[in-house]
């Protein structure tokens, strides 16, 4: 999998960068600060003019977004420009990730070249959401930051993408709206049966 290193002559028009985890006062795990170093090496590179962070307030005790405790990293830790740092707080996952960047933020992208930074283990299935939710009128690269995956990381990611396809199966590529409602009906981070309906 792709290291921000390959990605020096391309330009891209956003990199969105996807949370793992992070405490209760807001400090991101190493997974997470990995994954956004690597997106502000291709900001610091000038191969893309906009970090986009992802996340929701997703612990039970805490309110902070982990799209602006990503946020607040960039800005105060790593000096990133504010104005060049936007946080999408709606999602609850990797396929929410896609569907309300894709919905909430990519008029104000400027362009169709996205390149989205994960974990190593998590490109894979990455890229092929992405390259689903955001249709071909955008074009998606993934760069993977930390190690390479282990087989129980293989594993699961498997599972995850079978879990992806037959949700989505019969929805066609591209069609945000037809995604968005597919989101609300059978995914369970969105539909209520784990979290609140979106």
């Amino acid at each position: 999998m792709p290291n921000p290193e390959d990605f020096t002559d391309t330009c891209y028009d956003a990199v969105i960068v996807l949370a793992n985890l992070m405490d209760a006062d807001g400090n991101l795990n190493d997974e997470t600060r990995a994954r956004v170093d690597a997106a502000i090496e291709v900001i610091e590179t000038g191969q893309a003019p906009l970090l986009v962070t992802c996340g929701w307030a997703y612990r039970d005790d805490s309110d902070i977004r982990i799209a602006d405790a990503m946020r607040r990293y960039a800005v105060e830790r790593r000096h990133v420009d504010a104005s060049r740092v936007v946080a999408e707080t709606t999602s609850r996952d990797t396929v929410g990730d896609a569907v309300f960047t894709r919905r909430n933020l990519s008029a104000t992208f400027g362009g169709p070249r996205i390149l989205v930074a994960t974990s190593r283990y998590h490109a894979a299935r990455t890229l092929e959401i992405f390259t689903f939710v955001y249709g071909s009128s955008f074009h998606i690269d993934v760069v993977g930051a930390g190690d390479p995956a282990t087989a129980a990381q293989l594993a699961s990611e498997a599972r995850s993408l079978d879990a992806f396809r037959a949700t989505f199966s019969g929805v066609t590529r591209g069609d945000t709206d037809a995604i968005f409602e597919r989101l609300r009906e059978r995914h369970p981070f969105y539909n209520g049966d784990v979290y609140p309906k979106v």
